[in-house]
């Protein structure tokens, strides 16, 4: 390497580091009397924006009421499941989604306590519609419940979005 070459490096670094030590401003941790005390909130980031409720109803005692979860599927992929509990306790999942138009189907699994694991439920007691539509919009979180009826094998969804 030249001289010059190597002075000019030097320089360089010598005009970074300098830079990097530039004072930083003392933080405030008093207030003068009189002043006005204003608390900063923090920004308040939503870990999820779409959460989904289920549960069963129409359960005549314990001995019918069955462990169970809900797997959930967005726009034909599965991307998880419900909690797992009875069938008449409200089963919770939640996730981020893009801000779109999406398709949310639902399947429901039960336990086995002979084969003792989760089974898929027969497509007979599958609840029907399995399905329902919804939009994502930036800023808004959509809550979507679903309440099936074991006996009229009918499954009623409630779209709501909150901002």
């Amino acid at each position: 390497m030249k001289k010059g070459s190597i002075l000019l490096l030097v320089i360089c670094v010598a005009l970074l580091s300098v830079q990097g030590c530039k004072t930083v401003p003392e933080k405030k941790t008093r207030l003068e009397p009189g002043e006005p005390f204003e608390p900063v909130e923090p920004e308040r980031v939503r870990e999820y924006n779409f959460k989904l409720i289920t549960v069963d109803e129409s359960i005549s005692g314990p001995d019918e009421d069955q462990r169970s979860y809900y797997r959930v599927f967005i726009d034909k992929i599965d991307i998880g499941r419900t909690t797992i509990g009875l069938e008449s306790q409200k089963k919770y999942f939640e996730t981020k989604l893009t801000y779109n138009r999406h398709l949310l189907i639902l399947e429901k699994w039960v336990l086995d306590t002979r084969k003792e694991r989760y089974v898929k439920v027969n497509n007979i007691h599958q609840p029907r519609p399995n399905y329902v539509y919804f939009e994502i919009d930036p800023e808004t979180m959509v809550e979507v419940t679903m309440v099936y009826d074991l006996k009229e094998r009918k499954a009623a969804f409630t779209v709501s979005k909150e901002d």
